[in-house]
């Protein structure tokens, strides 16, 4: 994250947003891209915004576990208090993944 996107970030206020990151693994950016792209709003860079939310993502990384190599984003979400377990739930089950 840039230090411009950090100061766009602490301008949200406390009392209204939740913010939050998570760092998904074997996921490509991509697919965040490109689910972002259809929900969001307004589109300016890496961040993606709605009503009463805003996502931010990394630049994916590798990131090794045991013999494993994953790709690896952040994802900084921003979501209005009211709507964040909403959020957060559906943003969950778009991302699920099983394995075997």
């Amino acid at each position: 994250m840039t230090a411009a996107d950090q100061k766009k970030w602490e301008q949200l206020k406390p009392e209204k947003f939740i913010v939050k990151t998570l760092s998904m693994r074997g996921i490509p950016r991509s697919e965040f891209e490109c689910y972002l792209a259809q929900k969001a709003t307004q589109i300016i860079g890496d961040s993606y915004a709605g009503e009463g939310w805003r996502v931010t993502l990394s630049e994916a990384r590798q990131e090794c576990i045991g013999g494993f190599s994953l790709v690896a984003v952040d994802v900084t979400l921003a979501v209005e208090k009211d709507q964040f377990e909403d959020f957060l739930l559906t943003w969950r089950k778009n991302f699920l993944r099983g394995g075997g």
